[in-house]
């Protein structure tokens, strides 16, 4: 490994020298001018005497670099829908690098944009979806800041089994093989037990990437999908906030500089009042608390590097299930602190990002003050990541370092795992490019070198690549090729579905990490204001932990490995000309896992046992519209599920313990259920449509922002689970009308 870093360093030196006398390389940050934030997407041109054109766009972190510009005198463009824009001459003799940052002004609404930024709902590249602040305004949210929870559920693929229980299904993956990341931490369970919200709202993000499947070798350890998040700092300018109320939760923010236009602190407080409004909204109790604390120290005043400090703190608790007969309770908290810097030295053309930071999770399940089962999980991260251009080459490149524990009591729910603390250590590097062959062809091979110390290494090459048959992005045809392997992973009680207790173990049955290939094919086309996708995809999955099922009822269970296959398609069309927006998103899927019959053997002598899993949603579909006039917005969102999997009771029974030969005449025993095979039957279809609407009035020193609205408008039942021992139906939300109010201070 140590081999390894040293190569590594010895390319990026090599590198940054071979630059010297290949013309000039041009970077720098683009930022607003009036709080200091990164401006992703911001178009920079340069252009010479005989107007020969050479452009790019700034990333997530406004960074931008234009490599190999011959010496001579250009005009410098900077621009960026909003703001004011920024022109300077450059006369570039024989400097190899020149940096040049610039803090656009707000202000005036461009008409042109040279370079358009990729986003939207509508904009999908090979499973990848960048999500921007704006977009989670568009859905109907009952709090006036949007939640990026809630937009996720939106997209087609992603799967939530409730309103109740904080877990999201993409594209046939658990909630345990989705990578969560906050300013480059993982973060193990991000989302609230109430589906609407999550550790991310609108007004903190600065910018989301959500891969659905097919990422690249920089992100590892996880089967299914990565959310990348990263957090927006503080005003660098002065001190503003906002504080919300709605039925759901309130909220209050501040923010502002701690060293004016360079170093800036953030901090963010939430907390659910349902269970306090519940009663009165819906004529029912609604026993779910969560809060979260979110703080942040950005330094962002220096020309060539941005750091960060964030703090996250989040708390759920309550029954998922309303039905005051099932007693259980969970509860689950995360804490992170994570570390993050970006930027380059003087003398290379090297990009950099170093992140390091530490994640803890804590779940249980049982009576409030002494429960039944629990578990933990924490984890120290140290990774960096560089990038150095060569011409129209990106080399990219990095190493991670991780150090992974956690202890679980579990009251013997699954047989063979002994309650334990235990930790491992693991480490990998991965090598990539992104090649533009051509005008037509970007291509981006990777691979990724995974070492955890216990087990023996393993190489994973990943291919992304998108093609452009008339040489614009109007129309493109992406596709992504991959294997991933996961090496600790979520353990939950797949047979009840009011279940969200997790247990983070490392292999847990017969040291068999589990692995997955990826493959999809897409295509995307604009048409004016309109943008079409549709995407393709396949997962083979591997040595899948699962609970094994019996047909009698029984708390506990052991755990064998089955393997997963999953195809299906995501088409979208999205419409945006101010004021009006219009989305509507249909997704299939199919997801069944397999296993030997010795492991299910309680069942018609069949050699392999095939069944869908909890999360298997064949058809789903989402229509948004929404209409945007200055200080007035309104919303509607409408959403199908077809019916979710569920095991159906064969019958019932008495059960009675033969000893000492029982009176049978006055002893009839203890009933019980027998059940089928598993989840052969499909609960009813899902369907509702939510809306909003809000308006804004400037009150020359703040803006207050009235919002109403209401979820499940037409009061469809929308069936959450039926207990066959009290023949009790239990329903998720029914129609709850709502009225919402955000102070904005500036």
């Amino acid at each position: 490994m140590k081999t390894a870093l040293v190569i590594v360093l010895l390319h990026l030196w090599l590198g940054a020298s071979a630059a010297v006398g290949q013309g000039t390389t041009l970077r720098g940050f683009i930022t607003d001018r009036s709080n200091s934030a990164a401006l992703e997407g911001a178009n920079v041109t340069v252009r010479d005497a005989q107007q020969t054109l050479r452009g790019t766009v700034s990333n997530a972190d406004g960074y931008y670099q234009l490599a190999r510009i011959p010496p001579g005198v250009y005009v410098l463009r900077v621009s960026f829908v909003g703001y004011a824009p920024f022109t300077d001459t450059l006369r570039l003799g024989d400097i190899p690098l020149v940096t040049r940052s610039v803090a656009l002004e707000p202000g005036e609404v461009l008409d042109e944009v040279i370079v358009q930024q990729e986003g939207g709902a509508g904009a999908l590249r090979a499973g990848q979806q960048q999500v921007r602040p704006a977009d989670l305004e568009r859905i109907p949210t009952p709090d006036p800041s949007g939640d990026l929870a809630t937009y996720l559920q939106t997209l087609p693929g992603v799967v939530s089994l409730g309103d109740r229980g904080g877990q999201l299904f993409i594209r046939g993956g658990t909630p345990s093989q989705n990578l969560v990341l906050l300013d480059g931490s993982m973060i193990y369970q991000p989302f609230h037990i109430i589906g609407f919200f999550s550790a991310f709202p609108q007004d903190l993000i600065s910018h989301v990437d959500v891969f659905a499947g097919g990422f690249g070798a920089r992100y590892s350890g996880r089967l299914s999908s990565v959310i990348d998040v990263t957090m927006r700092g503080g005003n660098t300018r002065s001190v503003e906030g906002a504080a919300s109320v709605g039925p759901f939760l309130a909220s209050m923010r501040l923010e502002g500089p701690l060293r004016k236009g360079s170093l800036s602190w953030l901090g963010s407080v939430r907390t659910s009042v349902i269970e306090q409004t519940a009663p009165t909204l819906l004529g029912q109790s609604l026993p779910l608390t969560f809060s979260d604390i979110v703080i942040k120290v950005q330094q962002a005043g220096a020309s060539n590097n941005r750091c960060s400090l964030t703090g996250v703190h989040t708390y759920d608790r309550g029954r998922v299930s309303p039905d005051a007969q099932r007693t259980e309770v969970f509860r689950w908290s995360n804490t992170v602190v994570a570390g993050r810097c970006v930027g380059f030295s003087p003398g290379s053309s090297v990009f950099i990002e170093a992140n390091g930071g530490f994640s803890y999770v804590n779940n249980a399940v049982g009576d409030v003050d002494r429960p039944e089962r629990s578990a933990n999980a924490w984890l120290f991260n140290t990774d960096v990541h560089w990038t150095y251009p060569m011409g129209t080459t990106d080399i990219q490149g990095g190493f991670y370092l991780q150090i992974e524990g956690g202890g679980y009591r579990l009251a013997e729910q699954f047989q063979g795992i002994r309650d334990t603390d235990d930790y491992q250590v693991g480490t990998g590097l991965y090598v990539g490019a992104t090649l533009d062959v051509g005008e037509h062809l970007d291509v981006q091979p990777s691979l990724a070198l995974t070492y955890p110390l216990s087990y023996t290494p393993s190489i994973e090459p990943r291919l992304r690549l998108a093609w452009h048959p008339w040489g614009t992005e109007a129309q493109t045809l992406t596709a992504a090729l991959g294997l991933y392997r996961q090496t600790v992973q979520g353990i939950n009680d797949e047979r009840d579905v009011g279940s969200v207790f997790t247990v983070w173990i490392p292999t847990p049955v017969n040291n068999a990490r589990a692995r997955a290939l990826h493959a999809l094919v897409g295509w995307q086309q604009r048409l004016g204001a309109f943008t079409v996708a549709a995407e393709g995809y396949y997962k083979r999955l591997n040595n899948l932990p699962v609970p094994i099922w019996s047909v009698i009822a029984r708390f506990t269970t052991s755990l064998t490995l089955a393997d997963g296959e999953v195809y299906g398609m995501d088409t979208r069309v999205e419409f945006q000309r101010r004021p009006f927006y219009a989305y509507l998103g249909y997704g299939y899927s199919w997801t069944k896992y397999t296993t030997a019959q010795d492991n299910f053997g309680l069942w018609f002598d069949e050699p392999i046992q095939s069944y869908h899993p909890p999360h298997d949603r064949r058809h789903q579909i989402n229509a948004i519209l929404g209409f945007n006039a200055g200080a007035f917005k309104a919303s509607l969102r409408w959403q199908y599920g077809s019916g979710l999997p569920y095991t159906r009771a064969l019958g019932a029974d008495s059960f009675i313990r033969f000893i000492n030969l029982p009176d049978v005449r006055r002893i009839y025993g203890n009933p019980r259920f027998l059940f089928e095979r598993p989840y052969q039957g499909r609960l009813p279809a899902y369907h509702r449509l939510d809306a909003s609407v809000e308006y804004a009035f400037d009150l020359r020193l703040a803006e207050l922002t009235l919002q109403a609205g209401a979820i499940n408008v037409y009061d469809q039942r929308n069936l959450f689970y039926f207990d066959l021992f009290t023949f009790r139906r239990v329903d998720q939300l029914s129609f709850l009308p709502y009225v919402s109010l955000l102070v904005e201070v500036r």
